[in-house]
């Protein structure tokens, strides 16, 4: 499994990020996918794979400190 950050492109107006532990991007960009059609009021915008941009993985070897993801 690896830390993948998930870029919701402009859709809300601005660009949100969502960090995921995967086992890759399109698994990742699959979650956050399924959680905006989860939460889908019908007056937001809807969310599409086309909006997303998932990172490289983010591999917790390449952190010099502990951090807090989120």
């Amino acid at each position: 499994m690896n830390i993948y950050e998930v870029v919701v492109g402009g859709v809300f107006g601005t660009d949100i990020s969502h960090f995921i532990v995967a086992k890759n991007a399109d698994n990742a960009k699959k979650i956050v996918l399924d959680y905006y059609s989860a939460h889908d009021d019908g007056i937001r915008p809807t969310v599409t794979m086309y909006d997303l941009k998932a990172s490289k993985p983010i591999k917790p070897k390449n952190y010099i400190d502990e951090v807090m993801l989120g």
